[in-house]
Parts: C-alpha cells; structure tokens; sequence
C-alpha cells in the first residue's frame, strides 16, 4: 500500500532534520497517511456524499472441489533462457506471460521479460536504465514507470510504452515526485491508462487523477482533490484510484482540522458514496454495482444492488491481498503467500486453486485478457524453478 511507503519513506528522510522540521513532517506525514474520526470536506466537482445501506453478512466457506470448466495450464521457467528466482506475472496475452526481473546483484539492470506460452522460452524486450515499477498492459502494449526505485519518494520518474509487436520504445509523459508523494501507480481501463500526480503549493498538496486515452493519446484530469497542510490539515488526498464500469474508487485520507480518517469512496455521474470509512485497506476491486477490498481481516465483497456482503476471514496475521473481479460474481484473492482462492458469490463458497505439489509461496495473481495468471515456487531458495499458472475465465 502507498500509505505504508509514505510512513517508511517519512521516517527514514527525517532522519538529521532539525526539531521544526520534524514536526513539520510529522504533521504533513500524519495529515496524508494516518487514520482519524473527521468527516470529508468536499474538494472534488461533485455533489453528493451518500452513505451505503445495510447490507446482509454471509461467511464464505472453504471448497476443494474442482470445477469442472476451471483446469489450468501450467508452465515451468526451466529453460536457460529463463532468468532464476521468484517472479510475478505483470501481464498476459494469449501467447505470452510478461513479467519484470529484477535482479538480486545491483550491476545489473531490471528487465522486462516475454514469456512464450508455446515454445517455453523467454525474451528480453527491454533493459531498464532505472528502476521499473508499477506495470501494466492493453492489448499488445505495455506501460510501466521508470525511477531510482532504490527511493520511495522524491525522484524523477518517467512513464514508457512498449509496443511488444514492433518493440518501439517511448516515454509518453514524464515528472517529478518531492516532499513524500509517491511515483504515478498505474491502473487501466479499457484504453485508458490511469494514476494520481501531485503538486505541492503554498501550504498544501493538490492531488490529480490523470486519464491517458491509448488510442488518441489525448491527457485529462478526471478530478482534482486538496489538502492543505498548514497548522492544522484540512481537505483530502487521493492514495490510490481504480476506475470501474459505473466510476471510480478513490482511497483517500481525509482531515478536518487536524483530525483524519482513510475512506474508499466511488464516484459516478456526479455523485461521490463513502463505501468504507477507517478500514484498513490493503487493496480493492470494483465491477458494476459491487466492490470487494482486503484487510487483515481477510477478504470482504459488498454487493450493493442486493444488499449482501461476503466474507472471507483470515486465519493468520499475515495478510490476505489481491482482490480481483474475474467476473460481476467471482473475486480472485491470495491468503498467506501460499494459496490463491476464487470467492464465489453465488454458491458462497472460496475455492482453492492449490494444486497437488503446489509449491511453497503463491504470487499476486493478475487478471487480463480473460486470463488469471499467478506464479509458484516450489522452495525458498532464489534458484528455486518458478511455476505460472493460468485460468481462462470466459
């Protein structure tokens, strides 16, 4: 989660201030991060701030039943052309798996890799010169933003693209990250590529949601949010955002007068609905009239037309993470790092995709182009063979 970094990246670049400017930071860190019991002020164009209805619990059961129409393809990164250790998928089409590598030894550079769901085989498309971050795909191209990730603010970032078929190379927008606000986080939707910016003046922060069309190459800012930092904080702050069929969910952290709550809001037609306030939100998902997040206490899906919400709670501290619609009735989740579920609405059930010899750790998993994809590895050690797993949806 942004905020968490926000925390960390504070702390450790207070480090040699002086007394005034610790409080200083302290104040702006506590004012964009931290949890408290005001309630919004309203900075973006829209009109209204409705609370959601009441809505019925069910508890998702464990199944390990298979079904039938869900068998999964998998492939091992055996061959040589494979670099070794743990990686994640950050992208899949129906021939390939994308992912970024990013090696242990710091000489080298992180790279983006196609994975050749036919021959087994990878690809080197791309050899960073900074770090990559924040990846993300449409059709057959893919966007990521490039900075010194060794940093967790205050860098100079840029967004590329990479047409995978020509394998042209270009940066479609570039800009700088200070005083603790994170790089661009990208998110897609249909052609358009999305994620917050943030421009410090005067005594505040104002927070843009920007929309990128792929197609037109056209720039707009969907909406605007303002926090103003000085004595005590007032306004909001957009952490993250992802747009859905009816909107927009924006987590936010929310002052007034000094005091602060964190909010996951949606914003339709000119309208803006508080879902949630003072959660600990991990991340979160939205299709149509329903929206499904993840905290340490496990896995929650709300569907507001119906008026139900659905549980799935942990059964260990380490969290459960990754919520993703794979359809209006079905959430892919991970729980532990050891296993990716399917929550199913209809039935009320969490199936198990653990497979026999499953591995040892589970990644993220992702959802695109119809497909759920996540990798396994078997062991702990980096040379450990890594498994993908793939699930075709529809």
């Amino acid at each position: 989660m942004k905020y968490i970094l926000m925390i960390a990246s504070a702390l450790f670049l207070l480090v040699g201030c002086s007394d005034q400017e610790d409080v200083a930071q302290e104040k702006k860190k506590e004012s964009r991060t931290e949890a408290g019991t005001s309630v919004s002020t309203e900075v973006s164009p829209v009109s209204m701030n409705k609370e959601p209805a009441q809505t019925t619990d069910h508890l998702l059961s464990i199944s390990k039943d298979s079904i039938d129409h869900l068998s999964p393809s998998s492939y091992e990164l055996t061959h040589s052309s494979c670099p070794k250790g743990m990686v994640s998928p950050s992208y899949i089409t129906d021939q390939s798996i994308i992912y970024v590598y990013d090696p242990i030894s710091e000489q080298e550079n992180d790279q983006i890799i196609r994975f050749s769901r036919s021959s087994e085989t990878c690809e080197v498309l791309y050899e960073a010169t900074e770090g990559i971050h924040s990846f993300a795909g449409i059709d057959q191209t893919l966007y990521w933003t490039e900075y010194d990730t060794r940093r967790t603010s205050d860098v100079t970032w840029s967004i590329l693209e990479l047409n995978v078929e020509t394998g042209n190379v270009q940066t479609i927008h570039k800009g700088e990250s200070t005083d603790e606000n994170l790089p661009p986080m990208l998110t897609t939707y249909t052609q358009s590529l999305n994620w917050i910016e943030y421009e410090e003046g005067g005594d505040g922060v104002t927070s843009k949601l920007i929309s990128y069309d792929t197609e037109s190459q056209d720039f707009r800012t969907l909406l605007t949010a303002e926090l103003n930092e000085n004595e005590l904080p007032n306004g909001e702050y957009i952490l993250e955002q992802q747009m859905t069929g009816n909107g927009l969910l924006l987590h936010k952290a929310v002052s007034k007068d000094g005091e602060r709550k964190l909010t996951l809001e949606r914003v339709a037609d000119s309208e803006k609905q508080t879902l949630l306030t003072d959660e600990g939100i991990l991340d979160f998902d939205g299709m149509e009239d329903r929206f499904a997040y993840t905290s340490d206490e496990g896995l929650t899906i709300v569907n507001s037309e119906k008026g139900e919400t659905y549980r799935y709670k942990a059964t260990a501290r380490t969290p459960v993470d990754a919520a993703t619609f794979v359809n209006p009735h079905t959430v892919a989740f991970r729980d532990r790092a050891e296993n990716v579920y399917l929550a199913d609405m209809d039935t009320k059930t969490a199936l198990s995709l653990r497979q026999d010899g499953f591995g040892h750790t589970a990644s993220k998993p992702i959802y695109f182009n119809d497909t759920l994809c996540f990798a396994v590895t078997k062991g702990e050690s980096p040379d450990e063979s890594v498994t993908f797993y793939t699930y075709k949806m529809k």
